[in-house]
């Protein structure tokens, strides 16, 4: 029997919630998505909106439901599609998100799955049935470009304020490093901006162990990608081989002067790092959902 799923999150163009709703059509299930901020906006209230999700929940009868960190969104919704369906939490962020409203939700589904490794455990004292499982990129966004020119020496893509807490010493490395920032940069604006990168940089949770999805976008899109090591990188990528590392601003201005001026091994990084990420595209990450739960 086909799978059906009710996807619960967000279906804006540049959400990662589009991509991984296709992998679940591409893995063989039925989807139906429901865009939970866009039906609050539209109805203003929140209760109509829960109202409305546990009525298409009790219509659809699917086999499983992914609720994408559905802040603001009621436990209760939790509680009734339980009574139809079994329930996944897909959450993404790191700790600074990890509140009270959500561990509600963490305690009632039935599996917490996080694409920050150093969530596990904090998601393990309210749910057993908690586990890692990596972030995905978008095939139809991340992808290679062919007869590109680059524009950039060594590209950041991302917040860098340091009043945010996950995001500790970036501002440290530009003012001592110094290399391209920008932000409100999405899709295959993004993708362009990497592909115009000879380096992309990325900088790892510094609050909890893990990396945010910006690792495999870059990969994915055939991006040179220097990071700071996460706890468990090794059990994803091999460095040097896939990507490189850096641990200080010193290290960091000599990967930097390093790669630009080995441009035969930087390329060998980034095709071998573009190969490695295929097994974590969305279509792999929803079969992987399938068979946990």
């Amino acid at each position: 029997m086909m799978n059906k799923v009710l996807f619960v999150g967000v279906f804006a163009p540049n959400s990662t919630n589009v991509a991984q709703a296709r992998g679940f059509e591409h893995a063989g299930c039925e989807v139906h998505t429901y865009d939970y901020r866009e039906r609050f906006s539209k109805l203003g209230i929140v209760k109509m909106r829960d109202n409305e999700l546990i009525k298409l929940c009790e219509e659809k009868s699917p086999n499983l439901v992914i609720f994408s960190k559905c802040n603001q969104m009621h436990h209760r919704v939790v509680d009734e599609c339980n009574k139809h369906a079994k329930t996944v939490l897909w959450y993404m962020d790191a700790l600074n998100n990890f509140n009270t409203e959500l561990i509600e939700k963490v305690k009632r589904v039935s599996h917490f799955i996080c694409g920050i490794d150093g969530v596990v455990p904090h998601g393990k004292e309210h749910n057993p049935n908690t586990v890692f499982l990596p972030q995905c990129p978008d095939e139809e966004m991340n992808f290679m470009l062919e007869n590109i020119e680059y524009k950039h020496d060594a590209t950041f893509i991302g917040n860098i304020s340091p009043q945010t807490g996950t995001h500790g010493d970036r501002l440290k490395y530009k003012t001592e490093v110094g290399f391209t920032h920008l932000e409100g940069v999405y899709g295959k604006e993004h993708n362009k901006v990497v592909n115009e990168s000879k380096i992309n940089l990325n900088f790892a949770h510094t609050s909890t162990a893990g990396a945010s999805v910006r690792v495999f976008k870059i990969l994915a899109s055939g991006g040179f990608l220097l990071t700071t090591p996460w706890e468990g990188m090794e059990e994803l990528f091999t460095v040097g081989e896939d990507l490189d590392t850096f641990e200080s601003p010193q290290e960091l201005r000599e990967k930097i002067d390093f790669y630009l001026n080995n441009e035969q091994k930087r390329d060998e990084i980034r095709l071998n790092g573009h190969k490695t990420v295929q097994k974590f595209m969305p279509t792999n990450w929803a079969q992987s959902i399938l068979s946990i739960v």
